[in-house]
C-alpha cells in the first residue's frame, strides 16, 4: 500500500532524502528513443538545470544527481526551518522567480502586491519550505515542455515523485555514491568524470578550473550564470573532501561495475571507507523497488 507522503517526509525537521522521478511512457523520453530513433537527449539539461535552479529558492540542498534516459535521482538536504529565516520580501522574490509575471516590468507591481497580502506570503512561506513544492515545480514545466515538443497530451512522469529517507552520515554517501555511478551501472559511461549529467562529473569541472576543490569539504550544488558551482551551507557540512568521494566512487565502480565474486584482496578500499561490504550493502540498498531475486548473484551476496 501507497504511504502518505506525510509519513516519509518530515516536514518539521527535514532530513537527507533521496528522490527520484521516472517517465511513464514505453519511449526513452529523456535519451534516444528505439522506435522513433528521434533523440531527445536535450531534456536531460533541462531537467539538471531546473533542479538546481529551484535549490537556490526552496529550502532544498542538493548533495548529488544523476539524470538518465528515463529517470533522475537527487540526494538532496531539506531542511524546512529555512524558510523562517527569510524576510517577506526574499519570499516574494523566491516566488516570482518561480511563477515570473508574463511581462516583465509587472515584477515590482507583482512584488509590491505580494508584500501587501500577508496571508498570501504565510502560503508561499510554507511552499518554499515543502519538499513536494519543490518536486513539483521540478516536474511540471519538464512535462509541459516535453509534451509541447511531441505535440501531445497526457502524463509525462509516473505516478508521485519518490522519497526515502536516509538515516545517518554513511547511508547519505552511499546514496551519493549511488547516484553518480548510474551511468557507469547502466553502461553508459566507463569513468566517473565522463560528460553524462551527473553531479560528480560537474564538480570535477569546477575542480579543473579551482584545483584547490579537490581537497576542501564538499559543498551542495547550485546553478549560476548557467554554470554548475559548490554554495556553502550553513546547516549542511559534508565533511569529506572531493577527492575522497571520488576515491569512494571509483572503488566502488570498480567492485560492482567488474562484478566479481569476492571482492578482491588487491583492489583495497580507500582509508575510512569501514567495512567494504556493509558499504556496498548501502549502496545497493539505495536501489528502488528492485527485489533481491532479480539482482545477479554477486549483487545479492553483498546487497
Amino acid at each position: 500500500m501507497t504511504r502518505p507522503r506525510s509519513e516519509i517526509v518530515d516536514r518539521e525537521n527535514g532530513g537527507i532524502y533521496h528522490l527520484g522521478s521516472r517517465c511513464v511512457r514505453r519511449a526513452l523520453l529523456c535519451g534516444k528513443d528505439p522506435h522513433t530513433r528521434r533523440d531527445f537527449s536535450h531534456r536531460r539539461a533541462w531537467i539538471e538545470d531546473r533542479l538546481l535552479e529551484l535549490a537556490e529558492l526552496f529550502t532544498v540542498h542538493v548533495c548529488t544527481y544523476a539524470v538518465m534516459s528515463n529517470h533522475y535521482h537527487i540526494t538532496a538536504n531539506y531542511t524546512p526551518q529555512d524558510r523562517f529565516e527569510l524576510d517577506d520580501e526574499e519570499v516574494a522574490r523566491r516566488w516570482l522567480r518561480i511563477y515570473p509575471p508574463k511581462r516583465s516590468d509587472d515584477l515590482e507591481p507583482s512584488v509590491a502586491k505580494l508584500l501587501d497580502d500577508p496571508d498570501r506570503l504565510a502560503v508561499l512561506r510554507d511552499r518554499l519550505g515543502d519538499l513536494s513544492w519543490y518536486m513539483r515545480c521540478l516536474n511540471e514545466p519538464i512535462a509541459r515542455r516535453a509534451n509541447l515538443e511531441d505535440d501531445c497530451t497526457g502524463r509525462f512522469w509516473q505516478g508521485r515523485f519518490r522519497s526515502k529517507g536516509v538515516p545517518d552520515d554513511r547511508s547519505m554517501w552511499a546514496c551519493m555514491a549511488y547516484d553518480d555511478l548510474n551511468p557507469i551501472r547502466a553502461g553508459m559511461a566507463e569513468e566517473v568524470d565522463d560528460d553524462e549529467h551527473t553531479s560528480l562529473q560537474r564538480r570535477l569541472e569546477e575542480a579543473e578550473d579551482e584545483p584547490e576543490r579537490l581537497d576542501e569539504p564538499m559543498a551542495p550544488l547550485v546553478l549560476r550564470d548557467r554554470k554548475v558551482a559548490s554554495a556553502p551551507s550553513p546547516t549542511l557540512q559534508l565533511d569529506m573532501t572531493l577527492r575522497e568521494y571520488r576515491a569512494y566512487v571509483e572503488w566502488t565502480a570498480g567492485i560492482l561495475h567488474d562484478a566479481p565474486a569476492p571482492l578482491p584482496r588487491e583492489r583495497a578500499p580507500p582509508a575510512g571507507l569501514g567495512d567494504p561490504k556493509s558499504w556496498l550493502d548501502l549502496v545497493m540498498s539505495c536501489r528502488q523497488r528492485v527485489p533481491a531475486r532479480t539482482l545477479p548473484r554477486w549483487a545479492r551476496a553483498v546487497a
